[in-house]
């Protein structure tokens, strides 16, 4: 499932992306509970999953035609984005959430590219430590 928050000045000013078990109302709440953060105005289209969503009082969803996309035409060209970069680099995907995670890190932060380096520094040495058995390495 893919989500992006629209910049009032036009454009996108942040993306999610998550792999969901399937496309039911309880995977798709749980994703929008996730991300709605404080812009709890959300347009979708009209898939069935999202009926039940439109009764919630904590955000307003509104269900509008597609249109094979012309309604949502910043979401089709960050999905495009999205695909090129995974067959470009890629060539094939074993991991998807970790892809799709590396992806919308780098999109929500390709603004800050001049302090990205000190802002993860900041992080790394704020953070507690972390013991070597706590991490998965992927095989």
């Amino acid at each position: 499932m893919i989500a992006i928050q629209k910049h009032p000045k036009g454009g996108i000013s942040r993306a999610y992306a998550q792999v969901i078990p399937n496309a039911g109302y309880k995977s798709l709440k749980s994703f929008i509970e996730k991300h709605k953060g404080i812009h709890p105005n959300l347009k979708t289209d009209k898939w069935r999953g999202y009926g039940p969503l439109t009764k919630n009082t904590d955000y307003k969803l509104t269900q509008i035609n597609s249109k094979h996309g012309e309604n949502f035409p910043e979401l089709h060209r960050f999905i495009m984005m999205l695909n090129g970069w995974l067959r470009g680099i890629h060539h094939s995907v074993k991991h998807l959430q970790a892809y799709l995670d590396e992806y919308t890190y780098r999109f929500n932060r390709h603004k800050w590219k001049d302090s990205i380096f000190h802002n993860l520094m900041n992080r790394m040495v704020a953070h507690q430590p972390v013991k070597y058995s706590k991490f998965e390495i992927a095989t």
